[in-house]
């Protein structure tokens, strides 16, 4: 799993992160793949913030043929916490991988 860590500002716009998903250099063709992310205080634990693919709630597949996708921009609005976080993949045949991880920083607000 490729580990990298996100951070916002609570109730602020989160700006999009553009990822290219290769394996070993390759792009990898995500038509027809679900992609999944979850953030939750601790493993196995509540869900506090969940994405996905489907019908672009949270996560887009903007070039699917050349591994291309998106966490869409958007308002956070979770408790302030370091959250970690993970990124399932489904395949067409209905293989699940888990490819990216990390930490998700929300810090407090001033204002």
């Amino acid at each position: 799993m490729e580990k990298f860590n996100l951070k916002n500002i609570k109730t602020t716009t989160f700006e999009a992160v553009l990822i290219n998903f290769k394996i070993n250099s390759v792009n990898v063709d995500l038509t027809d793949y679900v992609i999944e992310m979850k953030l939750r205080k601790e493993y196995n634990g509540k869900v506090y913030l969940s994405l996905t693919s489907v019908s672009n709630a949270g996560i887009t597949i903007t070039d699917a043929v050349n591994g291309n996708f998106k966490i869409n921009e958007q308002i956070i609005d979770i408790d302030p916490y370091n959250y970690i976080w993970d990124m399932k993949f489904t395949a067409p045949d209905g293989t699940v991988k888990i490819w990216y991880g990390g930490e998700f920083l929300i810090e407090k607000n001033i204002t």
